[in-house]
C-alpha cells in the first residue's frame, strides 16, 4: 500500500500507518520496551570491537581485557520518539585515555585510538548486536540495529565544540520532552481509558498505548511492566543517559545551580538561608523526623470521639435494618 499524497509536516496523518489492521503494533511496543536492552548490549559490543582494531593499530594481539585497561569508551546519548511513536537514540561516544593511577580522571587517549577506529567499533558492534523478542503472539521477532544506523566523525569538519554537541542533544531532548506521546499523557495510566487517549494522541498512538497495557496484563511478560511505561508506549528508559566520567555529575549541577540561587536571591534583595547557617543566624533542617501525633487540643479530641460515636451508632442501625429484612424475607 502507498500514499501518493504531499502532506505537510504537521498533518495530522503524518506518522500513522496507512493500513493499521497491518502495522505490528505488538512489535513496536516491544520494540521501544527493550532498545535499552540493546544499548546496552551495543555499549558491550563497543569495547569487544575495539580489540581487534587495537591489535590492527598496533601490530600485536591485543585482547579485551588489555584493552579496558587502555581505553574507556564514554558516551551520552538521548532518546527521540519518531512520529510513529518508535524511540530511537541520539548518542555521542567518545574514547577516554586510562589513567593507571587515577582510574576516576578523564585524560587523553592513546595516539593510535582515532575517531576512525571508534566508529569502526560502533559500527561493527551496531551491525552484530541481536537477541530474541518475547513472542506473546507467535510471532518471532529479533531486537537489532535497523539499516538507518548513521555514525558519524564529529571531529572530522571541526564540529567537535562541547557548546554544539551540546545544543545538539538539547534539540532532541527538548523535541521528546515537549512533542511526544509521554509528554502528552504526562503521567502514568491508571487505567486504560481508549477514548481518552484518542483525544490526546491520537488514535494510532493511543493503540500502541493500549497495546502496551494489554501486553502488560500477561504473565510471561510481567517482568517488563509495561503497564507501568504504558504512557511512554514501552520505554522504560531515561530521557538522557550518560556513562559516569562523560562529563560532570549530577551533583555537581545542583550544588552550582544551589550556589547561583543563593547568589540571584542576594542580588534580589532576599536573605541568603546557606550563608546564615554558616555564620550561625539560622539553621538549616536537611531531613524530616517524627515528632509525634495527637490532638492539638480539646476541642479536636471532643470532635474526634463525636464523629466516631455517630459512625458506630449509623452501623449499628445499618446492620439492624438488615437483620429485620432478612427476617421479613424468611416469613414470606
Amino acid at each position: 500500500m502507498g500514499c501518493d499524497l504531499v502532506h505537510e509536516a504537521d498533518h495530522r496523518v503524518v506518522g500513522t500507518p496507512i493500513c493499521p489492521e497491518c502495522w505490528d503494533y505488538a512489535g513496536a511496543t516491544l520494540w521501544n520496551a527493550h532498545v535499552g536492552e540493546l544499548w546496552r548490549r551495543t555499549r558491550i559490543a563497543v569495547g569487544r570491537a575495539l580489540a581487534p582494531a587495537a591489535s590492527a593499530a598496533l601490530g600485536r594481539r591485543v585482547t579485551v581485557r588489555e584493552v579496558d585497561r587502555l581505553l574507556r569508551v564514554s558516551y551520552v546519548k538521548v532518546a527521540e520518539y519518531q512520529r510513529r511513536g518508535l524511540v530511537h537514540l541520539h548518542a555521542v561516544v567518545r574514547l577516554d585515555g586510562v589513567d593507571a593511577d587515577d582510574r576516576g580522571a578523564v585524560v587523553a587517549p592513546p595516539a593510535w585510538a582515532t575517531p576512525a577506529l571508534l566508529a569502526d567499533a560502533v559500527r561493527s558492534a551496531a551491525s552484530l548486536v541481536s537477541f530474541p523478542l518475547p513472542s506473546p503472539d507467535g510471532q518471532l521477532r529479533s531486537c537489532e540495529w535497523g539499516p538507518q544506523a548513521d555514525v558519524r566523525d564529529v571531529t572530522a569538519t571541526g564540529e567537535d565544540d562541547p557548546a554544539r554537541i551540546a545544543a545538539y542533544l538539547a534539540k532532541y531532548a527538548t523535541k521528546t520532552a515537549a512533542d511526544s506521546a509521554p509528554a502528552a499523557l504526562a503521567h502514568r495510566l491508571r487505567r486504560l481509558d481508549l477514548p481518552g487517549l484518542v483525544a490526546k494522541v491520537g488514535p494510532h498512538l493511543a493503540r500502541m498505548a493500549a497495546t502496551a497495557w494489554a501486553l502488560g496484563g500477561r504473565r510471561d511478560l510481567a517482568h517488563l511492566g509495561l503497564r507501568r511505561w504504558a504512557h511512554t508506549l514501552g520505554y522504560r528508559g531515561h530521557l538522557a543517559t550518560k556513562s559516569r566520567r562523560f562529563s560532570t555529575t549530577m551533583a555537581a549541577l545542583r550544588n552550582l545551580r544551589r550556589t547561583w540561587r543563593a547568589r540571584q536571591r542576594v542580588e534580589q534583595g532576599g536573605a541568603d538561608p546557606w550563608a546564615q547557617a554558616a555564620t550561625g543566624d539560622a539553621v538549616l533542617l536537611g531531613q524530616w523526623s517524627y515528632a509525634g501525633s495527637g490532638y492539638t487540643g480539646l476541642a479536636d479530641a471532643d470532635l474526634a470521639a463525636g464523629i466516631t460515636a455517630d459512625l458506630e451508632h449509623a452501623r449499628q442501625e445499618y446492620r439492624e435494618l438488615i437483620a429485620r429484612e432478612a427476617a421479613l424475607a424468611r416469613e414470606l
